[in-house]
């Protein structure tokens, strides 16, 4: 008997140690879970706040397109506007027709240039959104 009372025991032993290294690890595990749930927290937090900071630049970037858009239409609309006039008749100057070639000339330059501007513009747009 005294042969079983030792084989007891000393599985009784090994229990306990297992049992000890068990809830070691079972504690580690623990801590390990509660650290990743920590930075999952801290991450959808960043990117909430990146999510924030991209829709402010956005609607900033889409203000400023539209104000360049606005502004480059009535350059447009003036440039048309005096490339008209430039074409009526003026009677009362003989120089007149060489000048107004000239600005006409500038002018369809000038109108050309805002053109591929405003191309240049609306293709950084395509590419941003």
């Amino acid at each position: 008997m005294a042969a079983t009372d030792s084989s007891t025991s000393s599985v009784t032993a090994g229990d306990e140690h297992r049992r000890t290294v068990d809830d070691a690890f079972l504690n580690k595990m623990k801590g390990l879970v509660e650290r990743l749930r920590a930075d999952n927290h801290t991450l959808k937090t960043s990117l909430d706040v990146e999510r924030s900071g991209v829709r402010a630049l956005k609607a900033q970037h889409e203000a400023a397109l539209r104000n360049l858009k606005t502004e480059y239409r009535k350059k447009e609309e003036f440039l048309e506007k005096q490339l008209r006039m430039i074409m009526l008749p003026d009677k009362h100057n003989d120089e007149a027709p060489a000048n107004k070639l000239v600005e006409l000339k500038r002018l369809s330059t000038e109108i050309q240039s805002l053109k591929a501007a405003n191309r240049g513009l609306q293709e950084k747009l395509k590419v941003t959104l």
